[in-house]
C-alpha cells in the first residue's frame, strides 16, 4: 500500500513548475518561425559512441525524467523551503527565457552571443540546472537537487559536441567567443 502513496499525485504539487517551464518552451516553438525549431532540435555529431550515450542519457534523466518525477512530488507552501526555491527558479526561468528569446531572434548564420550568452556559452542548459535546482528546494527533494549537481558532469560531452558543431559552421567569429566566454556561469 505504500508504494501507491509514493505515487500520489497532489494538485499543489512540483509538476506545476514542470507545467510552467514546458509551457514556456512550446510558446517559444510556436511563437518562432520553422527555422528556430530546426536550429533548437539540430544534434552536433558526436566524436565517440561514449559522448552519445552520456549526452542522450543526460537530455532524458534531467530535462524529460525531471519532468515526469515532479509529477509526484508534492509541495508544502508557505514555508521558507518553498518561497527560497521559488525565488531562483524564477531567476533561472528569466535568464533561460532570455537565453530563448536571444537565440530565436539570433540569424542563422552568426552564432548567440548577446544577453544571456554573454554569461555563459549554454545558457539554456545552465540555467534550466539552476530552475531544477529552485524547484529542488521548493520541494525539499534531495533526488531533483543530486541530479541538477550530476548534470553539469553528465552534460559535458554534449556541450563539447555543440561547441565542435560551432566551431565548424562559425568559424574564427565562435573561436573568438570561446576565448572570451566560459562554458559554465563564472567557471
Amino acid at each position: 500500500m505504500e508504494i501507491f502513496e509514493l505515487f500520489k499525485i497532489d494538485w499543489i504539487g512540483a509538476w506545476w513548475f514542470s507545467a510552467a517551464f514546458g509551457i514556456s518552451n512550446l510558446y517559444f516553438i510556436i511563437k518562432y518561425p520553422r527555422s528556430y525549431s530546426k536550429k533548437l532540435f539540430t544534434f552536433p555529431n558526436f566524436a565517440s559512441r561514449w559522448e552519445k550515450v552520456t549526452s542522450i542519457i543526460s537530455m532524458v534523466l534531467f530535462m524529460r525524467g525531471m519532468m515526469i518525477y515532479t509529477v509526484f512530488i508534492p509541495i508544502t507552501i508557505h514555508t521558507a523551503w518553498f518561497y527560497a526555491g521559488l525565488i531562483i527558479f524564477l531567476a533561472g526561468s528569466i535568464f533561460y527565457l532570455n537565453a530563448m528569446k536571444v537565440y530565436a531572434e539570433t540569424a542563422e548564420n552568426v552564432p548567440a552571443v548577446k544577453g544571456a550568452y554573454k554569461i555563459t556559452r549554454h545558457p539554456m542548459q545552465n540555467f534550466s540546472v539552476i530552475m531544477w535546482i529552485g524547484v529542488g528546494i521548493a520541494a525539499t527533494d534531495w533526488i531533483i537537487l543530486l541530479i541538477c549537481i550530476a548534470q553539469p558532469f553528465l552534460s559535458r560531452w554534449f556541450l563539447e559536441a555543440q561547441e565542435r558543431y560551432c566551431q565548424d559552421r562559425y568559424g574564427r567569429v565562435y573561436q573568438e567567443y570561446l576565448m572570451r566566454t566560459p562554458r559554465y556561469i563564472l567557471l
